[in-house]
């Protein structure tokens, strides 16, 4: 099954989705580490140089040592969350001051002199957290650094980015739920344009009239009234063309048939011209069923459909009637197995052509003493009639290829008369009263032809179709 433009429009429109809330949260976690960084930094920089100058200011001022100096300058300045130390130019720690969970003054080294920056673990120590610092020379033979921890590694800063991740497939879901909620507003008109052309018939002026909010449905719908009118023009001119051709040769035939006859009824005629008079003859009839179709397939695609209610029981057991009338004891009359009434609505003189068709196809095929039954029923939104027959059938591959225009079989050629359009006219007939037809086996033995027109509702309405119906009027 191909894919809908809603589906792939909703599917395009996650991607793009995750991918720009997916960028929006690491552009927001890297430039917010970026930043916090940057702060951390500056912040342990200026308190470096000014604990450097305090504690030789200290050691000044009070004539200490400068590692006493520190001591008194690391108790009178501290601060929670950094930690200050003294080393001697080996790497000793000559005295500190503050705590940070983690930190082992042994195991890590940090340039003297350099920006703030993660301290460097020594190889074989161990050491866990993490952290930022900075070293400067205070006097000659000392250095002073100071430590804190790193705030990428503090917790706080670790719930935001979790909630910004946890943030992202919530920002997915709903950006999903509401770019599909537009698309299938804007696409609507698209199924309003579907519908109102599979409701439409290609007739001149026949529009499909849809409301168009964007260009684009607007330049769609415009092509499809163009093509529609285009089309109902050329089938005008075929239906007239056909009509009209048709007409006209009634006359000629009918003076064709009278000469004809008149010849046949010639006494001084050999057995062998009488032949061919009477093969000439049945050229004529031929003939005459052929524009007998082709007008009747020409009303029933062009003329108004009448919405007079019709029983199809009633119409089952005329064409019945008919048939025994005229085939006398010859023919075995077609059995009709229906109910008292099942109501359609349409033309009755179309329906009782196609019925008509329908049993004269299994007469022709299955021969004058065939068992032919007509069987009307009700299944599901359909009032069907189902004409079966004991004959050869019709097999699977032209099953669909029956109601063709001039299709016959290769084993029906030269068997049986015809040219191939009485269950073109019975389509022909079923579309025009939205219904269908369909060609499968009987239980008789032979083909079964089934006519499914949309039952007449309890409220006068017609039924309507659904693609579960189809399958129920087989």
């Amino acid at each position: 099954m191909r894919p809908t433009l809603l589906g792939q429009l909703s599917r395009a429109h996650v991607l793009v989705v995750v991918a720009t809330c997916g960028l929006l949260v690491l552009a927001t976690v890297a430039g917010s580490a970026v930043v916090l960084r940057g702060h951390q930094d500056r912040i342990l920089e200026a308190i470096a140089i000014e604990v450097a100058n305090g504690v030789e200011v200290e050691a000044a001022e009070e004539n200490y040592s400068t590692v006493q100096g520190a001591e008194e300058y690391f108790r009178e300045s501290r601060l929670e969350g950094f930690r200050f130390e003294l080393l001697s130019k080996d790497g000793t720690v000559l005295t500190s001051d503050g705590k940070l969970p983690g930190w082992l003054p042994e195991s890590y080294d940090i340039p003297v002199n350099a920006k703030a920056v993660t301290p460097t673990l020594r190889r074989g120590s161990r050491g866990s957290g993490s952290f930022r610092g900075c070293a400067r020379w205070c006097g000659a033979d000392y250095v002073l650094r100071v430590i804190s921890t790193d705030v990428l590694g503090r917790a706080e800063v670790r719930r935001f980015a979790a909630v910004l991740l946890f943030a992202l497939p919530l920002a997915v879901v709903i950006g999903a739920m509401l770019g599909r909620a537009v698309f299938r507003r804007r696409l609507a008109p698209l199924g309003q344009l579907e519908a109102a052309a599979a409701a439409s018939t290609a007739d001149p002026g026949v529009t499909l009239a849809v409301e168009a909010d964007s260009r684009e449905i607007a330049t769609l719908r415009d092509a499809f009234n163009g093509l529609l009118s285009r089309l109902g023009e050329a089938f005008a001119r075929e239906r007239r063309f056909s009509q009209e051709a048709s007409h006209e040769l009634r006359t000629p035939l009918a003076a064709l048939r009278a000469r004809i006859e008149r010849l046949e009824a010639d006494g001084t005629l050999n057995a062998t011209q009488r032949a061919h008079a009477a093969t000439a003859l049945h050229e004529v009839d031929s003939l005459d069923r052929l524009i007998d179709s082709l007008l009747l397939l020409a009303r029933s695609e062009s003329s108004p459909l009448p919405s007079t209610p019709v029983n199809l029981c009633d119409v089952a057991r005329e064409v019945a009637g008919r048939e025994s009338a005229l085939g006398g004891a010859v023919v075995r009359t077609p059995e009709v197995d229906a109910p008292d009434e099942i109501l359609v609505r349409g033309s009755e003189e179309l329906l009782v052509s196609a019925v008509a068709n329908l049993v004269e196809n299994a007469r022709k095929f299955a021969g004058a003493e065939a068992r032919v039954r007509i069987r009307v029923a009700q299944k599901g939104k359909y009032a069907t009639v189902a004409v079966g027959d004991d004959g050869p059938g019709i097999p699977a591959s032209d099953r669909e290829r029956v109601f063709e225009r001039f299709f016959r079989a290769p084993t029906a050629r030269g068997v049986t008369d015809g040219v191939g359009l009485g269950l073109a006219v019975v389509r022909a007939i079923a579309l025009r009263h939205r219904g269908v037809v369909e060609a499968g086996q009987s239980d008789l033995g032979g083909a079964e032809l089934t006519l499914g027109i949309p039952v007449l509702s309890v409220d006068g309405g017609d039924a309507v179709t659904t693609a579960a119906d189809d399958q129920d009027a087989g």
